[in-house]
């Protein structure tokens, strides 16, 4: 997927936090096995494939003709979006990419009117921008959770996604080495 960019630097910003968050969860997705994906770890607990379709359906309803209608869809059923019976990698893989596919689609294509907006989202007024923020932070508690329980279940060989424990030093070396030492430095 080409991730868009943007002229406006807070749209530009949201993109790229969406598509941290995005890629934290597909590094940690890729590491599963077709079992692991579907596997709840406890009742109560909901599996990577069911947390992905429920970002699909949030996704769907909070996006679709958000400038003139609220984003709780009448036709949105949250409670099925937590039921995979039946559902293939594919198919739940399919719902996700489709998911951020419009996220940054949509965000792509903002405009300084759009950004003027007030929106609803079950009746309660928000500015786009703190719509924006509420689905960010809405993504990242998910992909959390994906990462959280992709590497519960992957155990022994997880490939570190963020910085492995033990690794500070040696992260925050490659990133002054690649970005410099900071403001303030010359």
């Amino acid at each position: 997927m080409q991730i868009p960019t943007h002229d406006n630097p807070f749209v530009q910003g949201w993109i790229t936090e969406f598509e941290v968050s995005k890629e934290w969860a597909d590094d940690a997705i890729v590491q599963m096995s077709d079992e692991q994906l579907f596997k709840r770890v406890a009742p109560g607990f909901n599996s990577v494939a069911a947390i992905m379709k429920h970002i699909g359906g949030n996704v769907k309803s909070r996006w679709t003709d958000w400038r003139t209608t609220d984003g709780e869809k009448p036709w949105r059923n949250r409670e099925t979006e937590f039921d995979v019976e039946g559902l293939t990698r594919a198919d739940v893989q399919k719902i996700w990419d489709e998911a951020w596919e419009t996220i940054f689609s949509e965000l792509a294509g903002m405009s300084e009117e759009d950004l003027a907006l007030t929106i609803t989202i079950r009746g309660e007024p928000h500015s786009v921008p703190e719509a924006i923020n509420r689905q960010l932070l809405h993504a990242g508690y998910h992909t959390g959770q994906i990462v959280w329980l992709a590497r519960l279940m992957v155990g022994e060989g997880w490939d570190w996604i963020t910085v492995k424990p033990g690794g500070t030093d040696e992260f925050n070396k490659d990133m002054h080495g690649k970005f410099g030492p900071g403001l303030g430095h010359h």
